[in-house]
């Protein structure tokens, strides 16, 4: 395909050792990833409204189904990806706990910081060891109010949990409580208008009758109670409330632990009290949309069925109207001149106002370099691609490995955040600039190959260091390397997902992935491995060995390679009315009198290897279809051949196993099914893959 297109967790240790001889056909593939497919969706009927669910499940198995789709043009993948696209888009929502912006979204609170100092009472207050610290008593007692270490929540984590009593005969309150608080923003407590939730454990014991425990969120400041939620279990149970914060972030808010009846009996023990304001992820939105946008890009291509036109508008038109308007306040230049994305200016992380860590800001990079891949598509898309992936680019460093032979080779190095604009600190006490993982670089990867088919961030050779570095953590270190930049211990195979990608510039990739998948095939099993999807759609899918695109520097040449059989550059020539994208297509034009009309070219296969080729066609006049075939000029013989008889723009694909040993020469031959017709035939954005 084109640079542009036409607008129209389990673990290798835990599996055991590899079993090397087994072997699994493509259709076996197939086959586990529709079982698991099939268990998802039975698992998941409905989707997910919680972002870190939609990022990290979700979005990983919409890309395998368009995945799926790309290796097998089976439009079943693309029925279920729909299906669950829709569900996910009108589970969207504008108020997701950020206030009405306009923009739809998907909410998560489980990243935010805590709200609150000490939520399990495991520190002990420095001047009183019978008091949480960060805690105060109010109108309370140490005999009322303390830490209490041994009646707590039986995790096997909890040293300690809080617990409150009444004392009828003081006649008072005895509560304890703490405030509201962001540590990374002195001057502000927590989000103003923003929904916060509240989960934690709670009991009551020796109550009088109708008495309860309470949690209260009180903001002193205005003298307003926010939320009150009882507690009437006698043994823990898990709580969850939430609330809105006031509008100003200054208020003195919070959280206060008491019972409902001061003036009667009752003991409220409380563990593991967590507060945390529902935020939107920027890396969230990416994961989700760039799916999406892989699946507008195929349906403006003219690579899907006209049914899908109006859904790909529908995800386009959710795009640009919430998901990239919404994080434009977040934009800032690097200190090379390009763009990224900061943290929001809020609790929802440890370093607010601060550039993104690689993989997240690159996540939604990838949404915009698959819409970059759309001929004719909106010049931001390109714009906003570039810029952020070049912020990336500036943090790469060369290293060198020695492979298993040969010289050392280059390879991309990264860290997984950089120091990329005049905000970025280590002095804040996070310093993230140590190795990229695996796993997250498995979606810098993904930006990356997305990019490069867009034509925007790395030349070919630069891809192929980052295949070196595949290489490196696949078949170098001895284990798969849960690190980027060093062997490290052992990443699940499932992070194989996008660094299967890479073959294209290095096909051992593939390969030795192939057979450490194949190792645990029988152990991928139920809709715990799912994740595995990825990895195995990509190797369904397989990997580019050609790319011709027609498009050179002037008509009626031919690509490098290919050569006229029984035709001349009048009727077998390039030239821009034959072109489905780009500048140029191949055009075959029949004369009767001529005999067959053809374009040819050498390929060079592997022995035994199985392929498929992909193109675009169409019968542009005359009563002659288009065909593309295989043909073994040693044998004298057809391996495989595909025909077309639409007289519009539409796939022509087809797949062929070649020849068990070397020797023979192939030939693929683009032109016409009746040289004795008039006919004239356009071909455009040939590709062949690697299949097995």
């Amino acid at each position: 395909m084109k640079k542009a297109i036409k607008n129209a967790s389990l673990s290798f240790l835990l599996l055991g050792a590899y079993s090397a001889n087994a072997e699994y056909t493509r259709n076996e593939w197939i086959d586990k990833f529709d079982l698991i497919s099939a268990q998802y969706q039975a698992q998941y009927p409905n989707s997910f409204s919680r972002s870190s669910n939609l990022a990290w499940a979700e979005a990983y198995y919409l890309d395998a189904l368009i995945e799926m789709y790309l290796g097998t043009n089976n439009p079943e993948y693309l029925d279920i990806f729909t299906l669950r696209a829709d569900m996910a888009i009108a589970l969207a929502k504008d108020d997701t706990g950020m206030g009405i912006d306009g923009y739809k979204g998907w909410g998560e609170w489980v990243y935010s910081i805590d709200a609150i100092d000490n939520f399990g009472a495991e520190d002990v207050d420095p001047q009183d060891s019978s008091l949480p610290a960060n805690w105060h008593r109010w109108q309370s007692t140490a005999e009322t109010a303390f830490r209490n270490t041994t009646d707590k929540v039986a995790d096997g984590k909890s040293r300690a949990g809080f617990t409150v009593k009444t004392a009828p005969e003081t006649n008072r309150w005895h509560v304890l409580q703490t405030p509201l608080r962001n540590p990374h923003k002195s001057n502000e407590h927590f989000d103003p208008n923003g929904k916060y939730q509240i989960n934690f454990h709670a009991k009551i014991e020796n109550c009088d009758s109708g008495v309860k425990g309470l949690l209260q969120v009180y903001d002193f400041t205005e003298r307003k109670l926010l939320l009150n939620t009882y507690v009437e279990s006698h043994s823990y149970t898990n709580h969850i409330a939430e609330f809105i914060a006031p509008s100003n972030p200054s208020n003195d808010v919070h959280i206060r632990l008491y019972a409902t009846d001061y003036k009667k009996n009752c003991t409220v023990h409380f563990d593991n009290i967590r507060v945390r304001s529902w935020r939107e992820y920027l890396v969230h939105d990416g994961m989700i949309t760039a799916p999406m946008a892989k699946f507008i890009k195929l349906a403006r291509a003219g690579r899907l069925d006209a049914r899908f036109n109006t859904l790909a508008d529908g995800y386009y038109d959710f795009l640009i109207n919430h998901t990239f308007p919404k994080w434009e306040k977040d934009l800032h230049s690097t200190l090379n001149g390009n763009l990224v994305y900061l943290f929001a200016n809020d609790s929802s992380s440890r370093k607010p106002g601060q550039s993104l860590p690689h993989n997240q800001y690159l996540a939604l990079q990838r949404t915009y370099a698959e819409l970059a891949q759309i001929e004719g598509s909106d010049p931001n898309h390109q714009l906003m691609a570039k810029q952020l992936i070049d912020a990336f680019k500036s943090s790469l460093t060369l290293g060198q490995y020695q492979p298993n032979s040969g010289l050392p080779v280059n390879k991309y190095e990264w860290s997984y955040w950089s120091l990329l604009t005049e905000r970025d600190t280590i002095s804040d006490g996070f310093n993230w600039t140590g190795t990229e993982d695996t796993s997250h670089g498995n979606l810098d990867i993904a930006s990356v190959v997305s990019s490069y088919h867009a034509g925007l961030g790395f030349s070919k050779e630069e891809m192929s260091y980052f295949a070196n570095t595949a290489d490196f953590m696949i078949s170098h270190c001895t284990n798969f390397s849960r690190h980027v930049n060093k062997c490290y211990d052992s990443e699940s195979l499932t992070s194989l997902r996008w660094w299967v990608q890479l073959a294209e510039f290095k096909p051992s990739i593939y390969h030795d992935s192939e057979a450490k998948l194949t190792s645990v095939f029988d152990a991928i099993q139920g809709v715990n491995q799912r994740y595995y999807m990825g990895a195995i759609a990509q190797l369904v899918k397989g990997y580019r060995v050609y790319d011709q695109s027609f498009d050179v520097t002037y008509e009626n040449a031919l690509p490098a390679e290919w050569r006229h059989w029984q035709s001349t550059s009048k009727t077998v020539f390039l030239s821009a009315n034959s072109a489905f994208s780009g500048a140029q297509g191949l055009t075959v034009k029949n004369k009767p009198t001529y005999g067959w009309q053809v374009a040819q070219k050498v390929f060079n296969y592997e022995p035994g290897a199985t392929y498929r080729l992909e193109s675009m066609a169409r019968v542009f006049s005359g009563d002659a279809n288009a065909r593309i075939m295989i043909y073994d000029a040693t044998s004298k013989k057809s391996i495989a051949q595909t025909i077309s008889t639409s007289r519009t723009w539409s796939p022509l694909n087809m797949e062929f196993t070649v020849p068990e040993t070397t020797g023979h020469q192939l030939q693929i031959y683009l032109y016409s099914t009746n040289w004795q017709v008039d006919s004239e035939i356009h071909f455009d954005d040939l590709e062949i893959y690697r299949i097995n």
